[in-house]
This record gives structure tokens, sequence and C-alpha cells, in this order.
């Protein structure tokens, strides 16, 4: 990526409508993750997975109407939904892997691992959701 794609990606409003539906999945996968293991007893990896995918339903409706709305589709929502989601599990692992190996290795709480996770895997998902999923 040269910097003249760096400068094109700042211009890009919706990198930021992105950003704002990606910080709401993340809060959401954070409040589900921390019910899940802290209140149901729920191993942290597994509560994790399930919040995640309960924050895909959000994220997917919330971009395809919202971020990528400009976007004119061509394929019926259930085909980006699945493009969306097979990409998004993608994400999921990175995070998975960065949180475990903040946790095992770190010491850190799992919510902070997954925390920097989920900021890894941001831009994964953005450039594969504009690219793929919500492409013409």
């Amino acid at each position: 990526m040269n910097f003249n794609n760096i400068v094109d990606l700042i211009k890009n409003p919706e990198i930021y409508k992105f950003l704002i539906v990606g910080i709401i999945g993340a809060i959401l996968v954070l409040i589900f993750t921390v019910f899940f293991t802290s209140y149901l007893g729920i191993f942290y990896v597994i509560s994790t997975t399930i919040a995640f995918e309960i924050s895909q339903v959000w994220g997917f409706f919330a971009n395809d109407r919202w971020t990528f709305s400009k976007v004119k589709k061509t394929s019926k929502a259930y085909v980006r939904f699945i493009k969306y989601n097979t990409f998004s599990l993608i994400a999921l692992g990175i995070i998975q892997l960065v949180m475990i190996a903040l946790t095992t290795q770190f010491g850190f709480h799992y919510t902070v691992g997954e925390s920097i996770g989920i900021v890894v895997a941001f831009f994964f998902n953005f450039i594969v959701s504009k690219r793929i999923s919500f492409k013409n």
C-alpha cells in the first residue's frame, strides 16, 4: 500500500462509518463475552466466538444499510451476509490468536487481549468488506 492509497483511505467516509459500526460491534462483543464468561461460566474463547457471531448480525445490517449504502448491490442480502460472515470468521481467528497469546503468554486479562485483537482485525475487516463483501 503506497502513500496515495493511505490518503485515499483516510479521505473515504466509509472508513469512518465502518469504524463507528465496528466500535459498537466491539462493545457488544466485549459485553457479551464478559456476560457469557463471568456470569454463565463459559470458557472465554468460546464466549468470544458466540459474542462475535451475535455482533456480526448487527455489523452486517449496519454496514449494508449505512456504511456501504451508496454501493449498488447486485447480489441478494443473504449472499452478502455469507461473504461478510465468512471473512469475519477469519477476523475472529485473528482476534482469538491475539487474545490467547496476550492472555497465556503475557498474563493480560482476556478482555484486554480481545480488545487489542479487535483493533488488529479492524483493517482486515474493512478492506475485505469494501472489496469483496459489499462490492458490486
